[in-house]
């Protein structure tokens, strides 16, 4: 290139190519080859807010990049800004509630009910990752549960019982494929443990005392991984737990005990059953 701009192609234009129109691409108008003289890469010279290569107007997500504008529901919105959200759910998971206090311990089956709650799910635009959030569970109460510990007998019942999201948005995922998107299906099992906070009012009588109430608070807890199975483009869903064993969530709180106070160490070990989803 000479002091001029020149390239040495001798059109004055300063450009590589040999055609005289002041831009690289030979059509004039100075973007990438595009010929509508916009500045941007699409062809119609319309808007095209996220650079997607989708003007504005026939873009499905106009403010999220999504190249391929894959619809997993068909609502007219794309994956990347359209959360499916199940507000209805129902189903029965069983738990061991372990109990341990003055070098004693009892074991209490537990079975959660869960009544109602919210479930949000998200794909890419490429349909490759299905995400996962557990926003609530609420589960029905559990009555009065026989505890031994040693020398004490106490009935133990759970009210106010809700499991929510301990972590981000979409704590979880499962790899996903454009033949399940097309098929309107979302199958897999989740690479994490979900995070989950549980709160519940732990109601303890010992003997023949009268039940004595207790914040119960199950922080840094976690569902395990579990299989979902979502058909119909979002129009119900199952999500399937079969884990005995693994340790749900601990806590420590304070009762007492002929007029003395004693932390009792709780404990829910395994989570197994499944809940059905609705919209």
């Amino acid at each position: 290139m000479d002091a001029t701009g020149e390239t040495g192609d001798g059109d004055g234009d300063g450009d590589a190519t040999g055609d005289g129109d002041g831009d690289a691409t030979g059509d004039g108008d100075g973007d990438p080859a595009t010929g509508d003289g916009d500045g941007d890469p699409t062809t119609t010279g319309g808007v095209d807010t996220d650079m997607d290569g989708v003007d504005d107007g026939e873009d499905n997500c106009p403010e999220v990049a999504n190249p391929n504008q894959l619809d997993y529901d068909g609502n007219g919105m794309g994956n990347v800004c359209d959360v499916q959200t199940f507000t209805m759910a129902a189903g029965m998971m069983n738990t061991t509630a372990e109990a341990g206090a003055l070098a004693q311990s009892c074991q209490i089956p537990l079975m959660i009910e869960v009544i109602g709650g919210e479930v949000r799910i998200q794909l890419t635009d490429d349909a490759d990752v299905a995400a996962f959030e557990i926003v609530e569970l609420e589960v029905a109460d559990i009555p009065e549960q026989l505890c031994n510990l040693g020398p004490i007998q106490a009935t133990v019942s759970l009210s106010d019982f809700l499991i929510s999201n301990g972590a981000g948005d979409f704590p979880v995922s499962m790899p996903h494929t454009l033949e399940q998107h097309d098929g309107g299906q979302i199958a897999g099992d989740t690479d994490l443990p979900h995070p989950v906070v549980a709160t519940a009012i732990l109601s303890a009588a010992i003997g023949e005392d009268a039940p004595m109430d207790s914040d119960l608070l199950l922080e840094d807890g976690a569902f395990p991984t579990f299989t979902a199975n979502i058909t119909g483009g979002g129009a119900m869903g199952v999500l399937s737990w079969a884990d005995p064993q693994f340790e749900v969530a601990t806590s420590v709180f304070e009762v007492e005990i002929a007029g003395n106070p004693v932390n009792i160490d709780f404990e829910l070990r395994g989570l197994t059953g499944s809940v059905t989803l609705t919209p």
